[in-house]
């Protein structure tokens, strides 16, 4: 099998399309204001959530150099992303996920509106008043979550990039429901036809040869539950002896098997050195690949 290999050390791709390392992800709106009040909303494809009961969301979005920020007595110069100039005033957000019936207004959000003007108003969309932050939501949009930022990085010559908690949610009564009964229930987000920006790139005809984001949405025929035949049977993973009882009982390994397994796992934990211990891995690597199914 033959790799093509990239160098991404001296921050320049070399040739490496980015979509090979940023894959596409579920589009929101990002509501932000300045010290003023006045709102800007861009959309945007970087970013996602990590964590459980604590919620950390990171995002990302363009930045300018402190000193050609200084250049105008307002704090602004055109060309500077909006989002990028409220959050150095007010370190809040709105993240407001959309599907597939509002990609129209995505592309009205990111046109070049003047700074203070509400992509809000524009796109003929309805402000969603905060609880907690300053900037406000979108009611068109059935999930809106307000955030704080906790942390800010400069991430090379033009990226800034955000840590942020959320503190507080709102999200469609009717969205709560078909994520309890319907027939997604439990997909949370995938209820509202979420759309995911695929490229950048011209159309193929003259009349769409200009520069336009694509987007594609999920194809929920394909959805795929994990095979039944490996795995802890009981329960989500379980714990290595109880994983090993459950490949007894597929058929894979016999007792004695799961034994030595839990044997040479013992022996491993002990001295986890390849240089020094290296049989023990080899041989539980072994038992292991044929209590999956596999060939050993």
């Amino acid at each position: 099998m033959e790799f093509v290999r990239y160098s991404l050390e001296d921050g320049n791709m070399n040739g490496l399309h980015h979509r090979f390392i940023q894959p596409p992800q579920a589009a929101y709106f990002v509501t932000t204001c300045d010290a003023l009040g006045n709102m800007n909303t861009t959309p945007v494809t970087m970013g996602t959530c990590i964590a459980h009961n604590f919620f950390s969301f990171t995002l990302s979005n363009l930045h300018t150099d402190a000193q050609e920020w200084d250049l105008d007595k307002n704090g602004w110069k055109d060309g500077i992303k909006q989002g990028y100039a409220n959050l150095r005033e007010v370190k809040e957000c709105v993240i407001s996920y959309f599907g597939h019936n509002m990609v129209r207004e995505s592309w009205i959000a990111g046109c070049p509106l003047p700074k203070g003007i509400s992509e809000i108003d524009v796109m003929g969309c309805t402000p969603l008043p905060s609880t907690v932050v300053k900037p406000c939501g979108i009611a068109e949009c059935p999930i809106n979550l307000e955030a704080k930022v906790l942390h800010v990085h400069r991430l090379g010559a033009r990226w800034t990039n955000y840590i942020c908690e959320i503190v507080y949610a709102s999200v469609h009564r009717e969205l709560v429901e078909r994520n309890e009964n319907g027939p997604l229930a439990g997909y949370g987000l995938l209820n509202i036809d979420p759309v995911f920006e695929v490229k950048i790139a011209s159309g193929d005809t003259p009349e769409t040869s200009s520069y336009r984001l694509y987007y594609d949405r999920l194809d929920l025929s394909k959805i795929e539950r994990c095979p039944e035949d490996i795995g802890y049977d009981a329960d989500w993973i379980g714990t290595f002896s109880q994983w090993l009882d459950s490949e007894v009982g597929h058929g894979h390994i016999t007792r004695e098997e799961a034994c030595r397994a839990l044997e040479l796992k013992a022996r491993w934990d002990k001295d986890r050195d390849p240089r020094t211990n290296g049989a023990v891995k080899e041989e539980l690597t072994r038992l292991l690949r044929k209590a999956v199914g596999g060939s050993v």
